[in-house]
């Protein structure tokens, strides 16, 4: 409910003496195990269709002496720029087609030849968890490489991924073989992206501005057998290729699952905005994992307690926004009503309790 800066020194403020600033401190010193959390908080999405997703995310930070400060790709400015980043994994409910966060990892510095396993590292690391869900995880473009997508195989996770749109990629021959000695052909030629052959292709979407044809084909980057989806756009008159190691997977639902890793992004985007996941004071390691994480871990924890299990949540978009102002409302509330000394079992003060809760709220 910080209508401020998220900071050792505002939470003390705003902590009613519960703790020191320097106790604070002190406590996120203290590493937390995130992925325990999430397993705890949230059980009951273990019977829902789910996908994981991963998304690397450029966290704002001055400090010459802070943990891993180095150059990091910033996707809103298109360019690399000096800061913090973090590896985000989190689950997304494909019924509600929201996220929640796992665990968000920091990137250290220095590691722009390893950076591919580093990632692969933090997936390894919460593999129970997600494989408990699921074992599907949608990336984005930048993964759409062998030395991520083989060891992710070998985790037992099945990749969705956009690909480039020249990708190089072979028809598979399932015509007659010649007898005799020699190698059995494998390949009917090469796939031309730009205009597929739609008699070999198979429909598997439609809608008014968007058209897809799946097919297996072999993906020569990677050098096995995929299916791939070749979505059309009818007003833009461009197209985009998407990929998916599962081969039995609907071509339908490899659209959708691709769809929904934007959910984490909108995840990353709350927890700027909302919960203060670029305003750390710290310069430790540990103290900034705590953070980053507690930062995501509250909108996750806000959307499954005050949004999910709501009856009518189709008609109303999570708004966390609407909450946090709720809660500062309620804060503001109870300390005026209690320094007051009204009763709340009075129908007339409950009433105007009620009222100032919901002053500001607005939907998503």
């Amino acid at each position: 409910m910080l209508p401020v800066r998220h900071n050792f020194l505002n939470l003390f403020r705003y902590g009613g003496g519960g703790y020191a600033e320097k106790s604070i401190r002190q406590q996120f010193n203290r590493k937390i195990n995130f992925s325990s959390w999430f397993e705890g908080s949230m059980n009951g999405l273990k019977g829902k269709e789910c996908i994981a997703a991963f998304d690397p995310s450029y966290i704002r930070k001055s400090g010459k002496k802070t943990y891993g400060k180095d150059r990091f790709w910033s996707g809103k400015d298109q360019r690399a720029k000096p800061g913090l980043e973090i590896g985000c994994l989190a689950l997304v409910d494909v019924g509600d087609s929201t996220a929640y966060s796992i665990e968000a990892v920091q990137t250290p510095a220095g590691m722009k030849s390893q950076l591919v396993a580093h990632y692969v590292g933090i997936i390894k690391k919460n593999l129970r968890a997600v494989l408990c869900y699921t074992k599907y995880l949608a990336v984005d473009g930048y993964f759409m490489k062998k030395t991520f997508i083989d060891p992710v195989l070998l985790l037992r996770l099945e990749v969705i991924t956009r690909m480039r749109p020249d990708a190089n990629l072979l028809y598979l021959y399932n015509g007659p073989q010649n007898p005799g000695r020699g190698r059995k052909r494998s390949y009917a030629g090469k796939v031309n992206v730009k205009k597929i052959d739609k008699r070999k292709w198979k429909r598997c979407y439609k809608d008014e501005d968007m058209e897809g044809f799946e097919l297996k084909v072999w993906c020569v980057a990677l050098k096995r057998i995929v299916k791939v989806i070749h979505l059309e756009s009818k007003a833009r008159k461009g197209y985009v290729i998407l990929l998916s190691t599962d081969t039995e997977l609907q071509g339908e639902k490899i659209i959708r699952y691709y769809q929904l890793r934007f959910q984490i992004e909108f995840l990353i985007r709350d927890a700027k905005q909302y919960t203060g996941l670029e305003e750390c004071q710290a310069r430790s390691e540990t103290k900034l994992y705590n953070h980053f994480n507690l930062s995501l871990m509250t909108v996750s924890l806000m959307k499954y307690s005050c949004w999910a299990n709501l009856p009518d949540k189709n008609e109303t978009p999570f708004s966390m926004r609407s909450i946090k102002i709720w809660f500062y409302n309620k804060y503001l509330t109870e300390t005026i009503f209690s320094n007051l000394g009204l009763d709340l079992k009075y129908n007339k003060i409950r009433k105007l309790y009620g009222r100032c809760l919901n002053i500001g709220a607005m939907a998503a």
